[in-house]
């Protein structure tokens, strides 16, 4: 406290310095982004320092504890089996991600396709076209003439023959595509159905094994727990919530396994 008393009275003792230089703008940006550098880089680092202790402190845990005569060597045995088995889950929610997007991007062109599936509108029947036609062999024979009403009837009812014709046929290849799309849409969602039950085996073996989640989504980003791959803008959340989850982190027995990869709110 002396010293401290005498650092005091020296400062005070000091003449007035001049006025303090002005920051600016870019000098601002310039300490802020080098900052941001040295705080990543810290984070980097204590990450590091903390997976080689928390290694270290697992080897050494066995030898320490008075009484154990032998380390227990099942977890690092077990270390490569459950690393391939969150690979394996990994694999599948990928391919199940994409799949489930290929049977949403399919439902709307095949139904446009359906829907573009309809009869073309036959010519109209000109009223003079039976009309104009010459008399028949018998009629001139005879001497009798054309009934003009009757044969534009005749045509009228040919024309109608045809049109029916053309709706059968096209309701008959809308049922066929219809037919296809369903086979489509099924098989698509099987594939979906048998990523899943694949997802939920794959969670009871961790399970069983004590590997447990990371919670991740909703919650604020934990530098020990998870690593930030994207920054997302204009999300509406608060700065440093976790909006969405690229990969999954697990623990292990109270250690963690693997870090999970998050997008953080701005």
């Amino acid at each position: 406290m002396a010293d401290f008393r005498a650092w005091l009275g020296e400062l005070a003792a000091l003449p007035a310095s001049a006025e303090a230089p002005a920051i600016d703008l870019h000098t601002l940006v310039a300490q802020f982004t080098a900052l941001r550098h040295e705080v990543n880089l810290q984070t980097r680092a204590a990450r590091s320092a903390l997976e080689q202790n928390a290694e270290a402190l697992e080897r050494l845990a066995p030898t320490a504890e008075a009484g154990e005569e032998h380390p227990d060597d099942e977890d690092e045995s077990l270390r490569p089996l459950l690393k391939a088995v969150v690979d394996v889950y990994d694999n599948l929610a990928l391919a199940l991600r994409q799949a489930t997007k290929q049977r949403e991007a399919i439902d709307q062109p095949l139904a446009d396709l359906a829907a573009g599936m309809t009869c073309p509108e036959p010519p109209p029947v000109p009223a003079s076209a039976a009309a104009d036609r010459p008399p028949g062999f018998w009629a001139r024979l005879f001497g009798a003439r054309t009934d003009s009403n009757f044969a534009v009837a005749i045509g009228r009812r040919a024309m109608a023959d045809w049109r029916e014709g053309m709706l059968k046929e096209s309701e008959a290849r809308g049922q066929r595509l219809g037919d296809a799309a369903n086979l489509v849409r099924s098989s698509l969602d099987g594939v979906i159905a048998g990523y899943r039950m694949s997802l939920n085996r794959v969670d009871r073996v961790l399970e069983q094994f004590e590997v447990e989640t990371i919670a991740t989504v909703g919650g604020p980003f934990d530098p020990e727990l998870m690593e930030a791959v994207e920054v997302a803008g204009d999300t509406g959340r608060p700065a440093g919530e976790v909006v969405e989850e690229v990969r999954r982190g697990y623990w292990w027995r109270g250690v963690v396994f693997r870090f999970a990869q998050v997008k953080v709110a701005r």
